[in-house]
């Protein structure tokens, strides 16, 4: 068996157990409506997966059925796959219906208990934290990682201030989220670890370990800083757009722990190397010393330059003066003589 279709096959696997997760889940009867809610998310992402991978084991095992001789041969074993392939998607889309279907009705019997139950007392209020999270608990907007090295130093500072360091949820309730958070290539990395709140460490740690490498990322940063597009012409929206990117690599760098302050010349050179020749004609008017300028410098500057461009992008055209006020007030085509006569 090809470790392709070997790779597509544990997908597959791991996708199995997620549904079952979800299902003992659903059979828990949770009065947890967030809880709910992200797993009916989770339940729903495993789906869609799912009927990726399924697609591409087909396409695999057709591949290999290809090499088989016998017609009769190949055309019985071509049905019987095909046969297999429509049961075990039948049959997951059948176990996905029935869980999604319990879980909705868990969320209305929570939206309709929550709308005729009374506001909580003072006392309830004070109660400890996390009896007061299993009730309700808020709504939390996660971005999304999918293994993209870019996206793991903001995922992984989100994910730690709204979520990992929170008193107020359970180590399940962590999983659940971090689970809801990762696709792609980062939700495999975790598929394969349960949902319970001791596997949460663990799955925490594997992408930590996958996923924090300075070395690549400090090389992602720079090939984005270095990739910036040049401004084609003078406007605010090219200039704001290169200052942004410029800055925004520079903080992330910063945040990987480079030291970008020490880089001043070489900066000033790659943001120059960046301008259009209007507004690096300005700048060079404006820093007319023979002293290497300052990154800072060269910054204050062109913030205020994009400034100016928004202004002026942002004014009211003139009206044009009517042909009434021209005959008005100045003359035109001024009308011959009378007794000037052309022979």
């Amino acid at each position: 068996m090809p470790s392709e279709l070997r790779e597509l096959i544990k997908q597959e696997r791991n996708l199995r157990r997620t549904l079952d997760s979800v299902r003992q889940f659903a059979s828990s009867e949770s009065n947890n409506y967030e809880l709910i809610s992200v797993r009916l998310e989770l339940l729903e992402a495993t789906f869609e997966q799912f009927k990726k991978v399924r697609t591409e084991i087909e396409l695999q095992t057709d591949h290999l059925s290809a090499s088989t001789d016998e017609f009769s041969e190949q055309t019985a074993l071509d049905q019987a796959r095909e046969d297999e392939n429509v049961g075990i998607l039948v049959e997951f889309e059948e176990d996905y219906c029935v869980v999604k279907s319990e879980l909705r009705r868990q969320l209305s019997a929570i939206r309709a208990s929550t709308n005729a139950a009374p506001a909580p007392s003072a006392a309830e209020l004070s109660g400890p934290p996390s009896t007061l999270a299993r009730v309700k608990l808020p709504e939390i907007n996660l971005p999304f990682f999918s293994g993209k090295t870019k996206e793991w130093v903001t995922f992984r500072d989100s994910f730690k201030s709204l979520i990992h360091s929170s008193n107020q949820l359970s180590n399940t309730d962590k999983f659940c989220y971090l689970r809801s958070a990762v696709t792609g290539e980062a939700l495999q990395a975790i598929a394969s670890v349960d949902i319970t709140a001791a596997n949460y460490d663990i799955a925490w740690s594997t992408l930590e370990k996958r996923y924090e490498n300075r070395k690549l990322l400090v090389k992602s940063y720079l090939d984005s800083l270095f990739s910036i597009e040049l401004m084609r012409k003078e406007s605010y929206d090219s200039l704001n757009k290169l200052l942004s990117e410029f800055e925004r690599n520079l903080q992330m760098l910063q945040k990987v722990g480079e030291n970008p302050g020490q880089w001043s010349t070489l900066l000033v050179h790659m943001l120059c190397s960046r301008l259009d020749q209007s507004t690096l004609r300005q700048w060079e008017t404006h820093h007319s010393s023979k002293e290497v300028p300052l990154y800072d410098d060269l910054m204050y500057f062109l913030r205020n330059h994009c400034s100016m461009l928004e202004s002026i992008a942002h004014r009211r055209p003139e009206r044009p003066e009517s042909s009434e006020n021209r005959s008005r007030f100045g003359v035109s085509n001024p009308a011959v003589p009378s007794q000037l006569v052309i022979v």
